[in-house]
């Protein structure tokens, strides 16, 4: 969740929001946060139960679904917060410590989840030019590949946890990794049309077809994610380096607009399920199938009595 510590830290001096539109922002917040908690753990247990879906090429794709679902578990964190805020609740008082903890997981979750996207990308573009070699991959390495994301966006978050550079430093530290990882995701996607569409080798073969559609899917599952991202991210880079006072200025106006680009980045979140249903028919068989099992599983015991 982009940097909503920063919303939690706008100025005090007016009151956040009239209770109206408190409760709008709450109920809002609130159904995104079930959603994408519920969504992405649908996603996970059909991708673990199915054997088909078990193999190397999906492990970062569960990987993100795995940081989207945690993401939606920070959605609730933000929740709660933002209720008190408004004086729909009384909260109790926390430690400094929970509020370090929690930013700090924060950060962990978003930066893995950009960092995975990348990651993906990668390996998309190593499956398009090395089709015959990247089936010759161990496991290890995708293993390997997911350690990682979580390993870079700890250390990020190392460095915020231990305040080992200026907050501003920071945060433009995190910023350049965030658009790395999208220099990277275009420079890959980019390479890999032009493969499916000059080549003629990958055309032949059942199995590079199998994979150009995965690496289709996940294509338009990486352009919307960075659509409903970017927006946001724009907003705190234009803040960060040419209107540090923006919050100041702008005040409620200010406060509406990053809530409403925050539910615009949860998007991202929901629509890889969402896509993974409409672009994967085995992924949505093996969706129905685990909900008609559930189905039958309740059934069944009420006619035996």
């Amino acid at each position: 969740m982009a940097n909503h510590s920063q919303q939690q830290n706008a100025p005090s001096f007016f009151p956040l929001f009239s209770p109206p539109e408190c409760i709008a922002w709450l109920s809002v917040i609130g159904i995104d946060a079930v959603a994408i908690v519920t969504l992405n753990a649908l996603t996970i247990i059909v991708y673990l139960k199915e054997r088909r879906f078990r193999k190397r090429s999906m492990y970062l794709v569960i990987n993100q679904a795995v940081a989207d679902m945690f993401v939606g578990a920070i959605v609730f964190i933000f929740f709660w917060t933002l209720g008190g805020r408004c004086d729909c609740w009384t909260i109790i008082r926390l430690s400094n410590l929970f509020n370090v903890v929690t930013n700090a997981l924060r950060v962990v979750i978003e930066t893995a989840s950009t960092i995975n996207l990348a990651a993906i990308s990668l390996e998309r573009t190593h499956a398009t030019f090395r089709p015959f070699k990247h089936r010759l991959v161990k496991k290890k390495i995708f293993g390997a590949a997911v350690a990682i994301v979580w390993i870079t966006a700890g250390l990020i978050s190392t460095i915020l946890v231990l305040e080992l550079f200026e907050q501003d430093i920071f945060a433009f530290l995190r910023y350049s990794l965030i658009l790395f990882c999208l220099l990277v995701i275009v420079v890959s996607y980019s390479s890999m049309a032009i493969e499916i569409v000059c080549g003629s080798q990958l055309h032949h073969h059942v199995a590079s077809r199998r994979e150009r559609k995965l690496t289709k899917t996940l294509f338009i599952v990486t352009v919307a994610s960075l659509l409903l991202t970017l927006p946001i991210t724009i907003l705190r880079i234009y803040e960060l380096v040419v209107s540090p006072t923006l919050r100041m200025i702008w005040g409620r106006t200010y406060i509406r607009l990053n809530y409403s680009l925050l539910l615009l980045f949860l998007g991202n979140t929901l629509v890889n399920p969402v896509l993974y249903t409409f672009r994967m028919p085995e992924f949505r068989r093996a969706l129905f199938s685990f909900f008609n099992c559930r189905s039958q599983a309740q059934i069944f015991p009420l006619n035996e009595m």
